[in-house]
């Protein structure tokens, strides 16, 4: 486009309108127009952005990538993605000499141009020829316009004079020179690249912080990436990171621990030169220093900086503008209660005049003076302390009883054993928590009195307990007592891993402190819990209480209430990172949450382990450590949570309990806390998350594929037995019971069964679309309506292209909230059904319009509806409802899910119509659940010929559960009895067995669709052909006396050749036994019938084939077989089903 034609040929006035296609000297390019930004688009811009493809490599031979790039008028920037914040280079406009196209006739796809700098040629090609020419002519322009100031660009550009400079290497990358000024950070290729000013990447610093992780690593991050950085040397690792903070303070601005440090006149200079405006402190001396005499002067000889360097007990520095996190209140009293003023009556109490320095010492002066004072001791002042060690040891003990802060560092200083221990093991630092000697104990901390002697090696310990330091918080809280009646303001402070109160914030004593390591759960309350009955006036006057819950004395728990939500968050959050597990209190630190601690989790399979787990509004979190993540439990989609058998429960907990079983759709949870009122208090949270409803869909139970459990539920029923239904939506049901109806959806969706015969049809409509009309907002939202009303109105008069109709339903679509798309999505496929059966119902797509436009498509002003906006409604829902493969972009597999339901219903109603070759007598609708009787119901007819695969493979659609194994299982007595159903049994039959039974059993008995896992896999994991099944075992059965076997008496069992037989004793095995079975008679449970569940836990239980359990003399079930262990009943169970189904226990 540009040919050769560089901006050193022109003079400073010529324009780019005055250049012609003669300037193109390439014979093979073909000539395009030079077009001014300002003929193409309605404004000139010197800026511009967008996809282009670039050559990668510096010869431009590693092949076309795209790149977002972007043209500033100053630089250009290419990245991954426009979603990157991380540049790939920066082009400044100072170093770009040409641009040169290279567009040719047989050109369709690249429309490619060369961008020449002083140093390289960058190769981009444009997907079209406009998008070509604009991208050269906006960027020719700018070239042509380019003025260098007199003696042209400094080196660096905006970098030059860098506050630092150098090469680092960059993880998993290569060498890169960096160079950081004032509140800026560059890398670069090189340091050609630097002194042209051409970096990879800029990081703004104020969006930055920076860590040191490992020795001679740092961690420099932003919202948007993390860069791992490797210095060349330790001692640079830490004058990088100086470097690092001083930038981010410089890009922050944030003197707010100054300002407070400050508050003692002595902070206001150096404690060594008395240079003015330090902002560096030594913490555990208590001493503000200038960035000279913290890094500066110890360049030579210990580059680290002479109090970095200095061993860990001696000095260690850190920003009092940067290092925020450290800066609890206790060490902010702490350096003004010591001072520079203080610290010197100490440190240079001998120290002669002329050895003082100033900020003009040199580096070698000021060096010595830093080393004499502070390593070597030489001018400390020693007045009245004894030389003996036991005696420092004795009276540092007695000056942090005292809380005599100066006291206790002239001792410290001078030698002290800070591990030195009472007679009741306590060292000086645990002696001033003890005491709430806050600023001794601060000062102690930080000197490594936390720790014991025999722990001072173990870094682990000194890095947890360094990062609990971090946390701290302090201000004025309600809090009542141990009663729990009446809330008193109390001052708190979080620091050093413990909570404390006080009477007010200038008391010395605390009234009472909490460690975290007693500290089990911490929860947002409110007038709603049982247990804060006696709390007056907690919800008007108290509304953002929390309780914190600990193994302190008695178990006590500490109830607080903060003045707004957000103060409320703040303290929850700074509680729960004092006791959650170390890795995750970064993660903690951004979560939400009404309810947070330690709990013991596991599956069906998996053994009990201990994490931590969160529960934010209906979320449940919890955090894999397998997966080294945090795993979601949606608890609208939670279909029960209860107590499990005790048998289940976790041992290793602080107290006896019962562990809690959350079913959820294809996983069961078992959750258990230490402290049983901690489950018990997880149960209540869970339960009201997944009971209560509200006025939104997204406050409803849901099903799997995000759908208000209340649709589904509604929709499924009417599909089963209304879909023929004349009048279907039009006819309302009795007003009473569809109120009564909707009640028990809001109080509780998933334990709402829908059974034919129960519940009538026209009922059950009648209830969907009060549901649907009864929502707050409306299914395609009210902030939409126009949208949709006014599109639908150029449809109506044909103002609108058919395909131009079709993006905007896509658009409006795409942009509903994920339930709201997910319910419309599964309505529109009911509407669909309803339709093909217009015939019968009477419901055209017409009708349906008219029946749920106004429902799905509510105004906020009653005044609107019209005939004219009913049509329109009708138009949107007719519009949708046709087009309904092509606007939610129906996938391969939905569709064929979609088949194969409408294929099974067809099925059904050949069934239902035609009944060939099957007897009437013979059909029967049954009921099965999905994972529990709690769950969601569906009811499909079966035959004496349909097997248990037929009735998966429906259900498993049905239910949304394709993504895993399943298989049917029997259950009885509430669980207590369960047995899988192999593939090639008939349901028929199982139900059909039932009405013979007494009432006791039959009411309790049903159908479950269970992941395989469950009990199936464990049974296959347990099947041994090798194991020869002979063992001594209790058996209780029903004998004709009424009376039951005592469990007392054991028999020895043997199961050989198909047969399952019981003897006396071992001896008597090979004779004639006291009875037997043959296997292929016998109907084999899993557990035992809880009448008889006493001292046993596992149990094996059967029934003949023909015998009805049960009997108004002896009401037990079957014949059962007790083990000591788990194994060993899954073992036998296991053995037996195998002889059954010799073809495999699974498909």
């Amino acid at each position: 486009m540009y040919g050769n034609y560089s901006s050193e040929d022109s003079s400073d006035e010529r324009s780019i309108d005055s250049m012609d296609n003669g300037s193109l000297n390439n014979p093979a390019m073909s000539p395009v127009e030079i077009v001014p930004i300002g003929q193409v688009t309605p404004q000139r811009k010197n800026e511009k952005s967008g996809y282009l493809f670039k050559q990668g490599g510096v010869k431009a031979n590693k092949g076309w990538r795209k790149r977002w790039v972007v043209f500033t008028g100053n630089s250009l920037r290419y990245y991954d993605s426009r979603k990157s914040q991380v540049s790939k280079r920066i082009v400044p406009l100072s170093c770009m000499e040409k641009v040169e196209t290279l567009v040719k006739d047989s050109d369709k796809d690249k429309f490619k141009f060369n961008l020449h700098t002083t140093n390289r040629v960058f190769q981009f090609a444009a997907d079209s020829l406009q998008e070509c020419t604009l991208w050269c002519s906006t960027l020719m322009e700018c070239i042509l316009k380019y003025k260098a100031p007199p003696g042209g660009e400094p080196e660096g550009l905006d970098m030059n004079e860098p506050d630092k400079q150098g090469y680092i290497k960059f993880e998993r990358r290569n060498n890169y020179f960096v160079a950081v000024k004032q509140g800026k950070m560059c890398y670069y290729h090189s340091e050609q690249d630097f002194k042209q000013g051409s970096p990879i990447n800029e990081i703004d610093m104020k969006l930055a912080n920076v860590k040191e992780i490992g020795k001679g690593k740092l961690q420099l991050s932003t919202h948007y990436s993390h860069f791992l950085l490797i210095p060349e040397s330790y001692s640079e690792c830490v004058l990088w990171k100086m470097a690092f903070e001083e930038s981010i303070a410089d890009a922050l601005g944030d003197n707010t621990i100054l300002d407070q440090v400050m508050g003692n006149p002595s902070n206001r200079v150096c404690a060594d030169c008395s240079a003015e405006d330090p902002h560096w402190a030594s913490i555990n001396i208590g001493i503000v220093l200038c960035k000279k005499c913290a890094d500066l002067h110890s360049g030579m000889i210990l580059p680290a900086g002479i109090h970095r360097n200095f061993e860990h007990s001696i000095s260690r520095v850190k920003s009092l503008r940067m290092d925020t996190k450290i800066w609890t209140p206790s060490l902010i009293e702490m350096m003004k209660a010591i001072g520079n003023g203080n610290a010197n009556d100490f440190w240079q109490h001998e120290l002669p005049p002329d050895k003082r320095i100033n900020t003009d010492t040199s580096a070698a002066q000021r060096m010595a003076l830093i080393e004499n004072k502070y390593k070597a001791k030489l001018y400390c002042d020693r007045s009245g302390i004894s030389d003996n060690q036991k005696v420092l040891n004795e009276k540092l003990l007695e000056f942090s009883v005292r809380g005599d802060l100066l006291q206790t560092m002239k001792v410290t200083f001078l030698g002290a054993n800070m591990y030195y221990t009472n007679s009741e093991g306590e060292n000086a630092y645990r002696i001033a928590k003890r005491m709430g000697q806050r600023l001794t104990m601060e000062f102690l901390f930080q000197n490594g009195g936390e720790r014991s002697s025999s722990s001072f090696n173990d870094s682990d310990e000194g890095q947890v307990s360094r990062l609990r330091a971090e946390v701290c918080l302090d201000g004025y809280l309600q809090k009542t007592g141990s009663n729990k009646k009446d809330f008193r303001k109390r001052w708190c402070v979080i620091e050093h891993g413990c909570l404390r109160y006080f009477l007010s914030q200038t008391s010395s004593g605390a009234k009472d402190s909490v460690d975290n390591d007693i500290m089990m759960c911490v929860q947002a309350v409110s007038t709603y819990d049982k247990s804060l009955s006696n709390v007056r006036n907690l919800n008007k006057r108290y509304p953002e209480a929390f309780e914190l819950s600990t193994c302190k004395k008695d178990n006590r728990e500490y109830l607080f209430a903060a003045s707004t939500p957000q103060e409320r968050k703040s303290w929850m959050v700074a509680l729960a990172k004092l006791f959650c597990p170390v890795s995750l209190m970064a993660d903690i630190g951004q979560c939400e949450f009404n309810l947070a601690g330690n709990f013991y989790i596991k599956d069906v399979l998996s053994s009990w382990e201990k994490t931590w787990l969160m529960i934010n509004n209906r979320i449940l979190e919890y955090f894999d450590k397998n997966k080294q993540e945090f795993c979601k439990v949606d608890l609208r989609k939670a279909l029960n949570i209860k107590y499990s058998e005790s048998t289940l429960a976790c041992t290793t907990c602080l107290e006896v309990g019962k562990c809690l079983a959350l079913d959820v759709y294809g996983k069961s949870l078992y959750i258990q806390a230490d402290l049983a009122r901690d489950t018990e208090r997880l149960l209540n949270v869970c339960s009201k998350a997944m009971k209560t409803g509200g006025d939104t869909l997204e406050d409803q139970n849901l099903s799997p594929s995000n759908v208000p459990v209340i649709v589904e539920k509604c929709v499924c029923f009417i599909e089963d037995y209304g879909i023929q239904e004349e009048g279907i939506y039009r006819l309302s049901g009795v007003k009473s019971k569809v109120q009564a109806l909707l009640d028990r959806f809001m109080a509780d969706a998933h334990s709402v069964v829908l059974q034919q015969g129960v519940n009538q049809v026209h009922e059950v409509a009648a209830c969907l679309k009060l549901f649907l009309r009864s929502l707050k907002d409306p299914l395609l939202m009210s902030t939409k309506h126009q949208l949709w009303i006014d599109n639908a109105d150029d449809i109506l008069y044909g103002r609108m292209d058919p395909q131009v109709k079709l993006e905007w339903y896509q658009f409006l679509i795409r942009e509903l909230p994920p339930v709201n798309y997910s319910t419309l999505k599964r309505l529109i496929h009911h509407f669909n059904r309803l339709a093909r059966y217009s015939a019968q119902n009477k419901m055209t797509e017409k009708n349906i319009a008219i029946a749920f436009g106004p429902t799905l498509m509510q105004t906020e002003s009653e005044s609107e509806v019209n005939s004219i906006h009913v049509q329109l409604q009708m138009v949107v829902i007719g519009d949708i409802m046709k087009h309904h493969q092509k606007l939610f972009k129906l996938g391969e597999d939905e569709k064929l899910m979609q088949e194969k339901v409408d294929e099974g219903k067809k099925i059904l109603d050949g069934i239902i119509t035609t009944k060939e070759n099957v007897d009437v007598n013979d059909s029967l609708k049954i009921s099965v659940f999905f994972l529990s009787r709690s769950g969601n119901c569906y009811n499909p007819e079966v035959n004496i010929h349909t097997t248990v695969k037929q009735v998966i493979d429906q259900l498993k659609y049905r239910f949304n559960a394709t993504h895993e194994e399943y298989s049917l299982h029997e259950v009885l007595c509430d669980g207590a009895l369960e047995r899988p159903l192999h593939d090639t049994d008939h349901p028929h039959a199982v139900v059909k067995a039932w009405w013979d039974w007494p009432d006791c059993y039959r009411k309790q008995a049903c159908l479950c669709l269970k992941p395989t896992p469950d009990l199936m896999l464990k049974l296959s994991n347990m099947y041994d052909p090798s194991r020869a099944l002979f063992s001594e075992i209790r058996l209780i059965e029903k004998k004709q006396t009424g009376l039951l076997i005592s469990k007392s008496n054991k028999y020895a069992f043997q199961f050989q050749q198909s047969r399952l037989s019981y003897f006396k004793d071992a001896k008597s095995a090979g004779g004639s036994p006291i009875g037997s079975w043959n296997i292929e008679d016998l109907v084999i449970y899993y557990g035992m019938d809880p009448i008889i569940r006493k001292g046993d836990k596992y149990g094996v239980t059967f029934l003949k084939v023909g015998e009805t359990p049960g009997s108004k003399e002896t009401p037990i079930f079957g014949h059962t077989l007790c083990f000591s262990s788990e194994n060993d009943s899954l073992s036998w169970m296991a053995g037996l089903l195998a002889a059954q189904h010799p073809e495999g226990l699974l498909p």
